[in-house]
């Protein structure tokens, strides 16, 4: 008995979160691994995923570390691949931190900033957190920000809400929309203008109001990593969605968000499939 499961599609798909491991070592508070990037790569060749966008896990032990190993392999595969700069203000101090988003948005050329309060340990609105905001708003970057039951109270969308008026013209993208946070999310979506969703976590259900409240121009793929990415897909199948909002959301949405006009590849990168070796949590027999 076998069970294969594709995505059969002509549309170019964007993923807009996708975690980059270190090799030989797990997340120190997730205690995820092996998601390399030719699991990556093999993963977007067989679900015509064109453009992927990674980021360090957040507990990664040296995410500077990762941001240049991410950007190696943009500068390897250009149009395939992006990042998000991503590292803990606590650990690095505020003037480190800083600098370190400067250079990956400036020298590197990452599209957007993650701000990963579960991981991280502090609230969005929280001075630390303003730090994030006004660093990406003022890069001109949008900000990703971690929401979800996993990491209350430091994951509370309601949290952005004041933020998201304060800076109108940052974009602010959701990382997950999962229970009981997805009417939340949903609700300050339809509000916001610069609010947006993606799939992480979520079910159909959820994805579906998304796009009935919110239309296809507030929601994107996020896949975390690529075991995940078919199961994701096939969610925007089940949705009920039509070609044009399928279009919209998972290829046009994230280039207008991400500013990645003329920069995402025409197709998806040629790579061997590979099997992933995936290590997760911390459950020892």
């Amino acid at each position: 008995m076998s069970l294969d499961v594709q995505v059969h599609t002509d549309l170019p798909i964007i993923e807009t979160h996708q975690h980059i491991s270190e090799r030989d070592k797990t997340d120190r508070t997730f205690g995820w691994g092996g998601n390399h990037i030719e699991n990556v790569l093999s993963a977007m060749a067989s679900n015509h995923v064109v453009t992927a966008i990674l980021q360090p896990l957040g507990g990664a032990s040296d995410p500077v570390a990762v941001h240049r190993y991410i950007a190696e392999n943009a500068k390897r595969y250009p149009g395939h691949i992006f990042g998000i700069a991503s590292l803990n203000i606590k650990e690095h101090g505020e003037e480190r931190a800083v600098l370190e988003l400067e250079s990956c948005v400036r020298e590197l050329g990452f599209v957007g900033i993650k701000l990963h309060g579960f991981s991280h340990g502090f609230s969005p609105n929280s001075p630390l957190g303003r730090v994030y905001f006004e660093t990406a708003n003022r890069l001109g970057v949008p900000l990703m920000g971690c929401v979800g039951a996993h990491g209350m109270p430091f994951t509370n969308p309601g949290l952005y809400a004041d933020m998201a008026l304060e800076y109108p013209n940052l974009k602010i993208i959701f990382a997950h929309l999962d229970y009981p946070i997805a009417e939340t999310a949903v609700s300050l979506a339809m509000r916001a203008p610069n609010i947006y969703l993606s799939s992480s976590l979520s079910i159909p259900a959820y994805l579906r109001l998304a796009l009935e409240k919110c239309g296809a121009e507030k929601i994107m793929l996020a896949s975390e990593d690529s075991d995940s990415i078919t199961a994701e897909i096939a969610k925007f199948a089940a949705i009920g969605a039509t070609d044009a909002e399928l279009e919209q959301m998972l290829y046009k949405t994230p280039i207008e968000v991400f500013n990645l006009h003329g920069r995402v590849a025409q197709n998806p990168p040629t790579a061997e499939m590979i099997s992933m070796k995936r290590q997760a949590g911390f459950v020892v027999a």
